[in-house]
């Protein structure tokens, strides 16, 4: 920006800019400095001024101490008043003064010199921003409990900190078709979509090389000329403009990639933002496979105290400890969970009719069947003789009745050995969290116990859901 009284200044300044390569804006009318200021962002300004008086190093100053141009290099280049009026001008604020007679050449180069000023410090500033957040998000991906939790904070603080228009985190590895879906930054919602690969030729590159995949225009480069023709023929409108997959790596093998994209008119991904995200994203990888190797150790120690012998599921001990874990989850980022007890009913009529150790096979399968049912961050315990729990993370009342009657088809479909084609019933009582009857992880059992006992007498579908007493 070229401001001042163009008199002043040095004759030829302009074009000796143009020339230079700089695309100069003039701003016309004396010292309105401050009111162009506010309406471009220049990066830097030169001031011509005839002489140095009291308004002119006011105006100096007030440029300086705008919060918005702080970084905005001033030279100011002075027709009269020798080293006196320069001195005046750097101490009100300006970054560089010179005073007539100005050469041209020295003058590029003091400028040159406050421009790569001006570039260290926001590098310095960038680095610094980075460094901080880093280390914020590295400690909230170190606090999570579960991998799921780490991709949620993941996309979400990524998201955020790039303005990105979409950021997911996708499960797949080399050679699969489709992936699935296990956070999505701008929809939270969505927890294990399956989607089709094909669609997504930098994920699936990403996969091939094992490397990062920067693709800046999409509409451009050859890696979506066979989609770009797909979309031309169904006459899609598809507003991205940029995409980044990262492979993610667990114990060495890819076990994911991190989906990053940006519409048409986002700022432009930069080198720094890549770097940065795939640094978080290969923390977070570090952190699960910690995770993996410890949660190994552990089974390997205690797996005798910590799974039911007879159905496989965890035993109660581990209820009591998952239960405390998913509700501090829950409050912590206000999300929802569901306890379900199962009833095997009339477990001790099968002994009765069909012998001895038929109701305990009756409950391997059934702990079978729920394992095979159960999502990746959903947990089933064995609960009583022949009663099971299970925990279902951001799961409402709704979707915790649809999973019992998914249990009960593949109940209706397995072949029980000892039951001559008989089929075992369940009943089902169900408590859902936020509820305003629980405070503590103590709270759930007695709620769900009481909508157990009233399910057995629900009709039609003997489910039954703990109410509240509103206190």
């Amino acid at each position: 920006m070229l401001a001042g009284d163009p008199a002043a200044g040095p004759a030829g300044l302009e074009e000796f800019l143009v020339r230079g390569g700089f695309l100069v804006d003039r701003v016309p009318g004396g010292l309105g400095l401050l009111q162009a200021a506010e309406q471009q962002a220049p990066d830097a300004v030169v001031l011509c001024v005839d002489a140095v008086d009291e308004a002119v190093l006011r105006t100096v100053g007030a440029f300086r101490k705008a919060a918005e141009w702080t970084d905005i290099p001033l030279v100011v280049l002075a027709a009269a008043g020798g080293g006196e009026a320069t001195a005046g001008l750097v101490s009100a604020g300006a970054n560089d003064a010179m005073a007539a007679p100005v050469y041209l050449g020295e003058f590029r180069a003091r400028l040159d010199a406050q421009l790569t000023v001006r570039q260290d410090v926001r590098e310095l500033r960038e680095s610094l921003r980075s460094r901080d957040l880093l280390f914020d998000i590295f400690q909230e991906i170190a606090a999570a409990l579960r991998a799921d939790e780490i991709f949620q904070t993941l996309v979400r603080r990524v998201g955020q900190a790039l303005g990105l228009a979409h950021c997911s985190f996708v499960i797949t590895t080399p050679g699969d078709t489709q992936g699935r879906v296990v956070a999505v930054y701008e929809n939270p919602a969505i927890r294990d979509l399956r989607v089709e690969l094909a669609r997504y030729p930098e994920i699936e590159e990403a996969l091939r090389t094992e490397r990062p995949v920067v693709v800046p225009n999409v509409k451009e480069h050859p890696l979506f000329a066979a989609i770009r023709e797909k979309w031309d023929a169904q006459a899609l409108d598809v507003d991205i403009r940029s995409a980044v997959a990262l492979p993610v790596f667990v114990q060495g093998a890819p076990a994911g990639v991190f989906f990053l994209r940006t519409r048409e008119g986002d700022p432009d991904l930069t080198s720094r933002d890549v770097a940065l995200a795939d640094t978080i994203a290969q923390a977070a990888a570090k952190v699960i496979e910690n995770e993996d190797r410890r949660a190994a150790i552990f089974r390997r120690q205690s797996g005798a105290s910590t799974r039911d012998q007879l159905s496989g599921v965890a035993s109660l001990d581990m209820l009591d400890g998952r239960l405390k874990d998913e509700l501090e989850r829950a409050r912590r980022y206000r999300l929802r969970f569901s306890l379900v007890l199962i009833d095997v009913d009339h477990l001790r009529d099968l002994n009765e009719k069909y012998g001895d150790g038929v109701g305990d096979r009756v409950l391997a399968d059934l702990g079978h069947l729920l394992q095979r049912e159960l999502r990746a961050p959903d947990f089933v315990a064995r609960y009583g003789s022949d009663e099971f729990a299970l925990v279902l993370p951001e799961t409402d009342v709704r979707g915790a009745r649809n999973f019992v009657q998914r249990f009960r088809g593949l109940i209706a479909k397995h072949v029980f050995a000892d039951l001559a084609g008989a089929v075992p019933a369940v009943s089902a009582g169900l408590v859902s969290y936020p509820h305003p009857d629980v405070l503590r992880a103590a709270d759930l059992f007695p709620l769900a116990e009481a909508a157990l006992a009233a399910g057995k007498t629900t009709l039609p579908d003997h489910i039954a859901v703990a109410p509240t007493s509103g206190r």
